[in-house]
Order: structure tokens, then C-alpha cells, then sequence
């Protein structure tokens, strides 16, 4: 999407360009997306829960545009035994489970070798993976029986999102079907406020929830919620978004090898706010990490855009 041509509606109803914090925002979760190494970035805002949405839509947007056929790839390369995929087969969607990533018996095709439902082995070519493989499942279990799977979401369907981006890419975000942005809040807070933020493209009107699929509606995913009680896996390119300082606090050291995102409510508790402060202060003199506060300023002034006043942000690298 081009930020110049966003508006967002007012309480009167009426269209506006997006506010210089708004565009920061968006423009911080694209930032983290381009960049390769664990980044961490510390940001202060007068209201954390608004600028994360902005934080996620911009994040989610350039998962959007540039979608990779090599990570694509890669993930299939490594899936393994007990993972499932789901195989279409007709105008059906069947559950395997992987056996293991092969070549095709005499031959130096790679294949995806599934147990199907005659509870023998099925041999997936790489010709078919693109067009008929789609990742279901991350979690490792044991090899299961096949299962059909109604209602398979198809993103590709989905006019809204045909107006903002290309089928191709479409396509390969909805056969990767893996979280890239995990969020760590108050999720039904997160959900409830979601659709008050209403935008405007070229016309189009949309909500951000348009855009954001948690796979609690859908069998497909590109936005996941990391739970309070419970252990989570992110893939490596991945961002975590922590809102709150007592979150921040909580589960951070869980990420120490993940590009992470920290977004303080200045209006958190001081004990709250100056024991992230601290831990941060001693993880970072610990580590011996460095600042990249002024690639940020650059990659903003290239984009036109100015840190709003108020808010404070500090980012480094280990």
C-alpha cells in the first residue's frame, strides 16, 4: 500500500491523511521486517495499544508485498516427521502427516512423502508444492491418520485483499500460512479495539481486521498471539510485539534471538516502567550491544517521515 494515499476516518466521519505518528509507526514495522539481525527496539507512546495497530498493519503489509518463494521453499525442505500439511486433491483439502522430505523413488525429484489414506505412503513432487501443499501445522506429533478439512480459507478469494495486492503473492503468503508478526497483549483487549481503526485507499474503505488473520476464523494465519502461560516457537525472521512493560518484563529474555519490539504506555505504573528501563540498561551493557538509533533516524528521513514529539525510542543490536 502507499502510505501518501492512506487516510484514516475521523470520529465526524470524515477523511484525513494519516497523522506523523501513525505513518512512524507503520513505517517502524516495515523497518524490523528488512532487517535480517535480532534488532530490539525500546519505544515510549502515549498510547501503546493504538500505536501498535499501526506497528502490525505496517508489519503485515510488507508481509503482504514481498512474500518469498525461497522461504517458501525452505520451509517445505524442512519439514518434518509428524508435521501436518494439508494436500489438495480435487476440489478437497486433506490433513497428512509428514513422514519425511525425500526424492521420488528412482529419481532426483524431491517429494514430500505423506501417509495417505489407505495408510500407505503418498509421494508429493516439488512440481505440486506451490500449487498444492499448504502448511498447516508447526506443531510435531506423531504420524496421524488423514483427515478432510472443510472451509479452507482462500485468501485469493478475498476481494479486499485482491485490491491491495497481487494473486501471485497471495498465493504463496497463503501456502506458507505462518505467523511472521506475534503479539503479546491483552488479546481480547487487542481484538475488541481492533475496528475502530478505519482506513481509506484510493477509495477503498477497510478495517485492520481485514487484514489480520489469527487463525480463529480461518484456516489461515498470518498474525499470531503469544499466551501468557504457554511456551511458543516463532520462526527466526519473525517479529514479537510486546505491549506493556509488565509483558515486556514477563517474557522477553524468551526472545533473545528473535527481531523484537517493546511498546511502552507512558502512563504505565513508574515500578513497571523503570524496571524495563534497567533490564534493558544492564542486558545491554551486558551484552555489549550498540545503538542503532541513527539507522533509524536515516531509514525515517528517507521515507519523509519525523519521530512524533513525545515519544522515545531506542534500538540496538547485540
Amino acid at each position: 500500500m502507499q502510505l501518501q494515499n492512506l487516510e484514516y476516518k475521523k470520529n465526524d466521519g470524515s477523511q484525513k491523511a494519516l497523522e506523523n505518528w501513525m505513518c512512524f509507526s507503520i513505517e517502524l514495522g516495515s523497518y524490523l521486517k528488512q532487517i535480517s539481525q535480532p534488532i530490539k527496539i525500546y519505544i515510549s507512546v502515549p498510547s501503546n495499544l493504538l500505536f501498535s495497530y499501526f506497528f502490525v498493519f505496517g508489519a503485515v503489509d510488507y508481509d503482504f508485498k514481498n512474500p518469498s518463494t525461497e522461504a517458501l521453499l525452505d520451509q517445505y525442505l524442512n519439514l518434518k516427521k509428524g508435521q501436518r500439511i494439508l494436500y489438495k486433491t480435487g476440489d478437497d483439502w486433506v490433513a497428512h502427516s509428514v513422514i519425511e522430505v525425500s526424492h521420488l523413488p528412482n529419481s532426483d525429484t524431491r517429494a514430500i512423502l505423506v501417509k495417505d489414506r489407505l495408510d500407505s505412503i503418498n509421494y508429493i513432487p516439488e512440481t505440486r508444492w506451490f500449487n498444492y501443499v499448504r502448511i498447516h501445522d508447526d506443531e510435531i506429533t506423531t504420524v496421524r491418520n488423514t483427515r478432510l478439512v472443510r472451509n479452507v480459507y482462500n485468501i485469493i478469494d478475498n476481494e479486499k485483499l485482491k485490491k491491495f495486492y497481487s494473486e501471485e503473492k497471495l498465493q504463496l503468503l497463503m501456502m506458507q500460512n505462518t505467523p511472521q508478526t506475534y503479539v503479546y497483549a491483552n488479546k481480547k483487549e487487542w481484538k475488541d479495539f481492533l475496528d475502530v481503526i478505519q482506513l481509506n485507499l484510493d477509495g477503498d474503505s477497510f478495517q485492520l481486521s481485514e487484514l489480520l488473520f489469527d487463525g480463529s476464523e480461518s484456516t489461515f494465519k498470518n498474525l499470531a498471539f503469544i499466551e501468557q502461560n504457554r511456551s511458543v516457537t516463532i520462526p527466526k525472521e519473525a517479529i514479537a510485539v510486546f505491549v506493556g512493560s509488565s509483558r515486556a518484563l514477563r517474557k522477553m529474555d524468551d526472545f533473545d534471538e528473535h527481531k523484537c519490539v517493546f511498546i511502552i504506555d507512558q502512563h504505565d505504573s513508574n515500578e513497571k516502567f523503570e524496571d524495563l528501563q534497567f533490564k534493558i540498561e544492564q542486558d545491554f551493557l551486558m551484552s555489549q550491544s550498540h545503538s542503532v538509533n541513527k539507522e533509524i533516524l536515516e531509514y525515517m528521513d528517507g521515507k519523509h517521515v519525523e519521530i512524533p514529539k513525545g515519544v522515545e525510542i531506542f534500538a540496538w543490536l547485540s
